[in-house]
């Protein structure tokens, strides 16, 4: 499966109410102005947070890197709020997702820290925007949050599974029953909890 294939599999998987659309692109590209001006702040307490933080520490690195980190953000940061959501941009954010994988740098630590932009974003945007305008610039941002993030985990979990595939020699039927048989372990671990919790509640009342 190349990259196309991969991101039009994703994309037909998300409701399509879910997807930015070409108008809403246009409504992110009438406020680049705003996008702009924060966005010197936003790379570089995204940095700040993620260089003070000891787990994202040990995923960046050598702390001489942070530059370049910040050029890659802004390139990404200044074709987003351009507000084209094509084909091309939707592949663009899938290869983030692969490229990702290939850095070791976990989906928890990339998730949060696009819930981090989107919060930052949306304060800003209500602390200087009229309300109306604000809710429908940021109703676009929770559309363009989920439909990235998305494309970024299911394309880090069908890169891992499809390599893990080539290497184990196992079809996807036999690789499915393997997950399922972890999967139901881990729900009959939960069942279990979940009724000692239950029983713990009962003997406290």
């Amino acid at each position: 499966m190349n990259l196309t294939q991969m991101t039009q599999a994703i994309l037909q998987r998300i409701p399509q109410s879910m997807i930015p659309s070409a108008e809403e692109g246009l409504l992110i590209n009438e406020y680049r102005a705003f996008f702009q001006k924060h966005e010197a702040r936003l790379i570089n307490e995204f940095y700040n947070l993620l260089y003070k933080d000891p787990s994202s520490q040990l995923l960046l690195g050598d702390p001489k890197l942070r530059s370049q980190r910040e050029r890659i953000l802004q390139q990404w940061y200044q074709v987003t709020t351009s507000g084209n959501f094509d084909v091309d941009y939707w592949a663009w954010q899938t290869l983030v997702g692969i490229v990702h994988v290939k850095h070791k740098i976990p989906n928890a630590s990339l998730l949060s820290m696009w819930s981090w932009m989107l919060i930052f974003l949306q304060t800003h945007l209500l602390d200087e925007l009229p309300a109306t305008q604000a809710h429908a610039v940021i109703k676009v941002l929770n559309k363009l949050h989920a439909t990235v993030c998305s494309l970024i985990v299911e394309s880090f979990l069908m890169t891992q599974q499809e390599a893990i595939t080539r290497a184990s020699g196992l079809n996807e039927r036999i690789l499915s029953r393997f997950i399922n048989v972890e999967i139901d372990s881990l729900l009959q671990q939960g069942r279990e909890t979940l009724l000692q919790a239950q029983h713990l509640q009962n003997s406290a009342a």
